[in-house]
């Protein structure tokens, strides 16, 4: 089974974007949608290098939940179970700082609205 999963789009030229999946590294994907909801700063689902959509918040907070259901749900004590929420609530705090840092980067006249 192959997921997709949420990285935040750091540029955009052409057919192409540049993701950043959460360890800086720029990597380069295809537009699969609509190229004008792709912009620097949008939160993408990424599956095999192709953008599949672009996540608005109310989708963010509803992975957020999903995540911490299944990492709270895989913990055998109350001890891992809370270590997997607070886990789970810091990948996607530091997803929605990297969406903002890379909105507010101008690149190429474009700029992702929340």
């Amino acid at each position: 089974m192959c997921w997709a999963v949420p990285a935040v789009i750091t540029r955009v030229e052409g057919n192409t974007a540049y993701i950043d999946l959460g360890d800086e590294v720029l990597r380069p994907v295809i537009v699969g949608i609509e190229p004008e909801r792709v912009k620097p700063g949008s939160i993408a689902m990424v599956h095999a290098g192709v953008i599949i959509s672009i996540l608005d918040l109310e989708a963010i907070e509803e992975m957020k939940e999903n995540f911490i259901s299944l990492y709270t749900a895989l913990a055998v004590s109350d001890e891992e179970r809370e270590r997997a929420r607070r886990e789970a609530e810091a990948m996607f705090q530091e997803l929605l700082e990297r969406s903002k840092r890379y909105a507010e980067t101008r690149e190429h006249g474009q700029i992702a609205i929340w």
